[in-house]
């Protein structure tokens, strides 16, 4: 399990408008990238956000605004407030329970061992 703080990999880059803010939410070697699903959740203060373990994917939960207590099945829970991302790995179980409303992108990928299994892509032309 992997939770971070996404300022820490923040870039600032130069535009002719101003800096740009640039984020990098999941790149190849981080999240396998066969990716199931890209979803923009928003929950009401008090909502609960679970994993389901038997899904078999893995999951970015990435907080846009609000926030709340993150849970595992080890460790303490932990605070997730906006700007900060959790990697789930596949199988298992973890909660997120909103202490005011809040926004999450969350996306889902085929884990690496299924992944590998699948034929190799190549571009249409």
């Amino acid at each position: 399990m992997i939770v971070t703080d996404s300022r820490a990999a923040s870039v600032t880059r130069r535009a002719t408008a101003g800096d740009i803010i640039w984020r990098t939410v999941a790149r190849r070697g981080m999240l396998f990238s066969e990716c199931e699903a890209v979803d923009h959740l928003a929950l009401d203060t008090g909502g609960t956000l679970a994993s389901r373990p038997d899904d078999g994917t893995d999951l970015l939960w990435y907080v846009l605004t609000g926030g709340g207590e993150f849970e595992t099945e080890s460790g303490p829970p932990r605070a997730l407030t906006a700007d900060d991302a959790a990697l789930v790995p596949a199988g298992a179980a973890v909660r997120l329970t909103c202490a005011e409303p809040t926004t999450l992108l969350v996306v889902s990928t085929v884990p690496e061992r299924v992944s590998r299994r699948l034929p190799r892509r190549a571009p249409c032309m």
